[in-house]
C-alpha cells in the first residue's frame, strides 16, 4: 500500500488496496482559528486509508489526533486537552478521476469532538462571585458561609415567581 501527505488526492488509479495518507495539517490549513480561550501547540496528525469501493466510490477510514492549550470555563486556569477521532468514515461517490480534497470532512470530524466547555477537572470549583479568589487554591475572605458561593436555600428559586403577582384585566 503506498504511503503519501496531504489531504487531496487525484482519483485516477486507485489500487485495490488502497492508498494509505499519513501526515500533520495546521489548524490555520483547515479554517480553525485560536481564541482567547484555546490555542493549537502542535498540528493535527492525520492517519487515514483510502480505499475503492466499488465501480466509482471510495472510502475513506482512520484516525486524528491533537493537543489543544485551552482555559477552565470555571477558573480560568490553563489546562492541556487531547482530541482524538478514532473512526473516521467517509464515502465519496463519483469520485474516481476527480481531485478528493479531504480537509472539508477532516475539519468536520475535528469541530465534532472539540469541547463545548472545558473544566480543568471534575471537581473544580470556579472563582468566588464576590472576590474572583480562584476556590481550587483556597477559601476566600468573603463572608459569605460557602466561600464565595451563592447561598443555597432550601426552595430553588422560580423564575416564574413575577409573574404570579402581574395583575391582569
Amino acid at each position: 500500500m503506498d504511503v503519501k501527505s496531504g489531504l487531496s488526492f487525484q482519483l485516477i488509479d486507485l489500487r485495490p488496496e488502497g492508498v494509505c495518507l499519513r501526515g500533520q495539517i495546521s489548524f490555520a490549513d483547515l479554517d480553525i482559528q485560536e481564541e482567547d480561550s484555546f490555542s493549537f501547540p502542535e498540528p493535527l496528525d492525520y492517519d487515514l486509508v483510502l480505499t475503492p469501493l466499488g465501480a466509482d466510490s471510495a472510502l475513506l477510514r482512520g484516525h486524528l489526533r491533537t493537543r489543544i492549550a485551552i482555559v477552565c470555563d470555571r477558573c480560568n486556569d490553563p489546562g492541556e486537552l487531547v482530541l482524538q477521532v478514532d473512526d473516521v468514515c467517509h464515502e465519496y461517490e463519483d469520485a474516481f478521476g476527480k481531485l478528493l480534497d479531504l480537509t472539508p470532512d477532516i475539519r468536520e470530524d475535528i469541530l465534532l469532538v472539540f469541547p463545548q466547555h472545558f473544566l480543568c477537572r471534575d471537581d473544580c470549583r470556579g472563582l468566588c462571585l464576590q472576590c474572583g479568589e480562584n476556590l481550587n487554591s483556597g477559601s476566600c475572605n468573603c463572608e459569605s458561609a460557602n466561600d464565595g458561593l451563592p447561598e443555597q436555600s432550601e426552595e430553588p428559586p422560580n423564575p416564574w415567581q413575577l409573574l404570579d403577582k402581574l395583575q391582569l384585566p
